[in-house]
């Protein structure tokens, strides 16, 4: 059986728990329809009430999903940043999360993504990176403010990085960061600051200089933390 009869504890904890563990063996895929409320409950032998409430806190932490209709049910959601980020962002705008804290988190961990990205990035890579550098390069050159409220060109370094917790980690960030520049004025002089740092960043992973573009990572972090006096 995939699933026991509950016996002791917080019921909906327990289905919680076990409904997690079938998602985490495997046994539930992504896309797969969880069993009817009726055969849950029959196996868990329990009521409905506590069930709907594991569905609830199931879905509320980005398990499962439920579509209404004939076809309908519960199902196993795919897992992805959302279920990193809105944690994250939650806790940001309650204030156990500062801005602060986001950037000394940023300079402790993005040179080290640099690094990594500077030894395993690939030509697309390379071609992905360079884009983000030129739109904004384009836009400073005719003497204009780019409309940004995003850190693209961190999370396309990320990706080059090749490993999925580097960039669950930056996709997750950059919700809560895309929040917070919308309300900043960057200067010309601070956008031609940052599309400087990131086009030497960018030479370095080309060039596969894994030190040089960690350590330009960091007075990069560096430079907008006292631009924005964080």
């Amino acid at each position: 059986m995939v699933f026991n009869q509950v016996r002791r504890g917080r019921i909906s904890d327990n289905i919680v728990e076990q409904i997690k563990n079938a998602i985490f063996t495997g046994i539930y895929k992504p896309g797969d329809k969880l069993p009817s409320e009726n055969e849950l409950k029959k196996l868990f032998n329990i009521s409905r009430v506590p069930l709907r409430e594991a569905l609830r806190c199931l879905q509320e932490i980005g398990f499962v999903t439920t579509r209404p209709g004939v076809l309908g049910g519960t199902f196993v959601v795919q897992m992805g940043t959302r279920s990193v980020s809105d944690p994250l962002f939650n806790m940001f705008q309650l204030g156990y999360i500062t801005i602060g804290q986001i950037w000394d988190f940023r300079l402790l961990i993005e040179p080290s993504i640099c690094r990594l990205a500077a030894q395993h990035r690939s030509d697309w890579d390379i071609k992905q990176i360079e884009d983000t550098v030129s739109i904004r390069e384009k836009v400073v050159k005719h003497g204009k403010t780019p409309v940004i409220s995003n850190i693209d060109f961190h999370q396309t370094v990320a990706r080059a990085t090749k490993n999925p917790i580097a960039v669950i980690i930056l996709d997750a960030l950059a919700g809560i960061l895309m929040s917070e520049f919308k309300k900043l004025n960057f200067s010309i002089n601070d956008h031609k600051s940052i599309i400087k740092f990131h086009r030497d960043i960018f030479e370095c992973i080309k060039k596969k200089d894994a030190r040089r573009a960690g350590d330009l990572m960091e007075a990069h972090l560096l430079d907008i933390k006292r631009r924005l006096n964080i």
